[in-house]
């Protein structure tokens, strides 16, 4: 079930001062309130255990008119992807925490005007109230590290034969991954990936939000198998996997949780208990049978 987004009201105007009334005897004035136009977006708490929350894509671009309960954004708790919609009706104004940054719970990730006039001053509240920017919040891209003492790596012919290979494997791969984007696939298309050695980040989805569905991988193993094939009368060198030493790749929301968790259970005292038991009866009736 999706979840709805936490808002709150940010004023859009200055502190109230006391206005004189025209007309009306000195000592006696009058306030004019003022309504707040401008909400705060938070990262809603998607279970018990969440503490922070990592953007997996905004469904809205910023300027889009938004209705209640219409679907905003993709929040990779450390369960599982959800998508999140509003209960209010308005505006996407600015977005703070761009996709692939992560944010706590009840953190400012938006702010939603309730009209456009209000789109512009919700975007200098934004850049002035010290919410962190798209920048900052942004999710680092897996960095290589290489060896000071390591001179230009030369990768060995197999290698450069299979990464050559990937690389010609037609339009249905390409480097989706750069950017820092989080890949987005169903369950069974991750099973199949895994099982015909297709790489998620260079897959172009057809399904939902570029959705990596099972239809993808199955091409895209197809691609690679005819780039792969060895040319009629030579023999087929052994097949190295390509993998580039030195890549860093930092865990999911849900990775991350595990991680934790096993950690966690180390602390936890174990202890066997073992029994003697005479099977003379069991091999008996094992004979029978």
């Amino acid at each position: 079930m999706a979840h709805l987004l936490k808002t709150t009201f940010i004023s859009s105007s200055p502190a109230l001062r006391p206005r004189r009334i025209p007309g009306h005897r000195a000592g006696r004035v009058s306030t004019h309130p003022v309504q707040a136009k401008i909400r705060e977006i938070f990262m809603p708490a998607l279970s018990s255990t969440m503490t922070e929350g990592k953007i997996v894509s905004w469904v809205k671009s910023e300027g889009d008119k938004l209705s209640k309960g219409e679907s905003v954004v993709v929040v990779e708790s450390d369960k599982a992807d959800m998508d999140v919609e509003t209960f209010y009706d308005g505006y996407l104004a600015a977005i703070v925490v761009e996709e692939g940054g992560v944010a706590p719970v009840g953190s400012a990730i938006a702010l939603l005007a309730e009209s456009e006039e209000e789109i512009a001053e919700a975007k200098f509240k934004a850049g002035s109230s010290g919410l962190p920017s798209s920048d900052q919040s942004a999710a680092p891209a897996a960095q290589e590290t290489v060896p000071e003492n390591a001179g230009p790596a030369t990768p060995p012919p197999q290698a450069a034969k299979a990464t050559a290979a990937a690389a010609s494997a037609g339009s249905a791969v390409h480097p989706a991954s750069e950017g820092g984007k989080r890949i987005v696939a169903s369950p069974y298309a991750k099973k199949l990936a895994k099982e015909l050695k297709v790489e998620l980040g260079r897959i172009v989805g057809s399904g939902p939000n570029g959705r990596i569905v099972a239809k993808d991988i199955e091409a895209a193993a197809a691609d690679l198998a005819v780039a792969a094939a060895p040319a009629p009368g030579s023999a087929a060198p052994p097949a190295a996997a390509a993998v580039e030493l030195g890549t860093v790749v930092p865990f999911t929301t849900m990775q991350g949780a595990v991680s934790r968790n096993m950690v966690e259970s180390l602390s936890v005292p174990t202890f066997r208990v073992g029994y003697t038991i005479t099977t003379d009866a069991l091999d008996a009736l094992y004979k029978k049978v």
